[in-house]
């Protein structure tokens, strides 16, 4: 019984990835022929729009394809009167043409009086290619544009590989994992079926162990909360990718950067797994320590990809939406109250005078972000016992500068002029230690950068360092 039902499970999860599979190619391979027919009809417009305003057919070709052609040769014009005459070709003498009326989308474009589409093999091009054929009431004539589908079916057959290759991953990695697997799975529910046997031959001083059921119970309460936690977190990861999608010009350093900061803690989430699943014999408190640390990692990864999405924002954006008229004052002091303890553990104080009101035009939780990164990192870096002052002022031009100073181990000079970089460590072991992303200051710096500020630093070795942000934020109407 225990062994068909594995079977099953195994089956329907099977089921479910060549099911959920297949839909995804069909739906992306849709997705794909639409966006080339809506492409063709963008260039038809175009290309219609510039004959209307009195430009020769071949002028208006060569600016259609010059506008629209993704590589050379990949467009081809054609326009037809009502008899199917060629008046014009892209790439062929429109003389030697053979009538086209009998094409099936040119055919269909008179008939409807609207757009036709057309996909069939051309042994001109020898490729399969997509026809649009549009009717041009004010001209009584088609305007036929065509490209190949190489790049698309290429692109659908590297789709279907891909699902065969994660279906074969899947069934290899399930069939691994079901074989170590089941025999720890099986035991207590074999014990259970045995104590069964026993009270059903009137043995009924047989008992079962508990431990069998409190880990199955355990293991599926642990379980589904990890299940909903990752669903909440992926379905957050997969908005905020989406507003990502955007951001096409994000320099190749910076995603080398994100690839090796998320390589560490995933590979040391990978190697704890693999310990977990390889050895039957951990004890629950080894077992308990590597899933702690496997949280951990968990959590930093969770941050740096938090900060990573928070970073690419504020970069996306020229002005804040989310502005709003406050005193930045009592702004201060509450992340005061939420750090004050953190210092307290070093023995550090945290010194600020309030003076007089501070009202300002920005962000409430954006400036809240500056002031965390900022005494987050003074606190961090600080020796036992020492101090940390907060200052903000009114400055002309309606500039709020907010400058932080700490009594630490300062930073030597060569790290000032990258020190607001992306991802840029002075001491990353330390850094890393403390659980530090690398992206900190570059919030602070582009947060500055978003309110027509900027974001400076002054510090020297074994004295300490001050950080200064100025934003144009002061509100004269408050």
């Amino acid at each position: 019984m225990i062994r068909k039902f594995q079977a099953f499970i195994f089956f329907v999860v099977l089921l479910s990835i060549i099911i959920t599979g297949a839909f995804g190619v069909y739906f992306l391979s849709e997705y794909a022929e639409n966006a080339n027919r809506q492409f063709l009809v963008s260039a038809s417009l175009f290309f219609e729009k510039e004959i209307a305003g009195g430009a020769a057919f071949d002028a208006a070709g060569k600016d259609c394809i010059g506008i629209f052609s993704r590589t050379s040769g990949d467009l081809r014009i054609t326009t037809i009167d009502r008899s199917g005459k060629v008046l014009y070709d892209s790439a062929e003498d429109a003389d030697k043409m053979d009538n086209h009326l009998d094409r099936v989308e040119v055919f269909s474009a008179f008939k409807s009086g609207q757009t036709a589409y057309e996909k069939r093999y051309s042994r001109t091009v020898g490729a399969d290619m997509l026809y649009m054929a549009d009717y041009d009431e004010a001209s009584d004539m088609v305007v036929r544009i065509s490209m190949p589908l190489v790049e698309y079916e290429r692109g659908v057959r590297q789709m279907q590989w891909a699902f065969l290759a994660v279906i074969a991953a899947t069934v290899l990695a399930i069939s691994v994992f079901g074989f170590f697997y089941s025999k720890r799975l099986t035991k207590p529910l074999l014990e259970l079926k045995k104590a069964a046997e026993s009270i059903s031959t009137t043995d009924y001083s047989a008992r079962i162990i508990a431990t069998g059921p409190d880990e199955i119970g355990a293991l599926s309460a642990a379980f589904n909360e990890m299940a909903e936690r990752l669903e909440r977190d992926m379905r957050e990861l997969e908005e905020k990718n989406t507003r990502l999608a955007a951001l096409q010009d994000m320099k190749a350093e910076f995603a080398a950067n994100v690839s090796h900061e998320l390589k560490t803690p995933l590979t040391s989430i990978r190697g704890f797994i693999d310990t977990l699943r390889g050895s039957e014999n951990i004890d629950p408190v080894t077992q308990k320590r590597f899933l702690e640390i496997i949280d951990i990692e968990a959590q930093r990864l969770h941050q740096l990809i938090n900060d990573v999405l928070q970073l690419s924002e504020i970069e996306r954006i020229e002005q804040d939406s989310e502005a709003e008229r406050f005193d930045i004052n009592p702004l201060i002091e509450e992340t005061l109250n939420m750090l004050r303890e953190k210092a307290s553990e070093r023995k550090i104080e945290l010194i600020w005078t309030e003076g007089d009101p501070l009202p300002v035009l920005a962000s409430k939780s954006r400036m809240k972000q500056i002031l965390i990164n900022l005494l987050d990192n003074a606190i961090n870096y600080n020796r036992e016992g020492g101090a940390v002052w907060v200052k903000a002022v009114r400055e002309p031009d309606r500039i709020i500068s907010v400058s932080v100073r700490d009594t630490g181990e300062g930073i030597a000079e060569e790290h000032l002029s990258r020190i607001f970089e992306r991802f840029y460590r002075v001491d990353k072991s330390h850094s890393r230690e403390l659980g530090g992303t690398g992206l900190g200051l570059s919030i602070v710096k582009h947060i500055a950068q978003l309110y027509e500020g900027s974001a400076s630093v002054e510090s020297e070795v074994d004295k300490g360092s001050t950080f200064t942000v100025r934003m144009r934020i002061a509100d004269d109407l408050v």
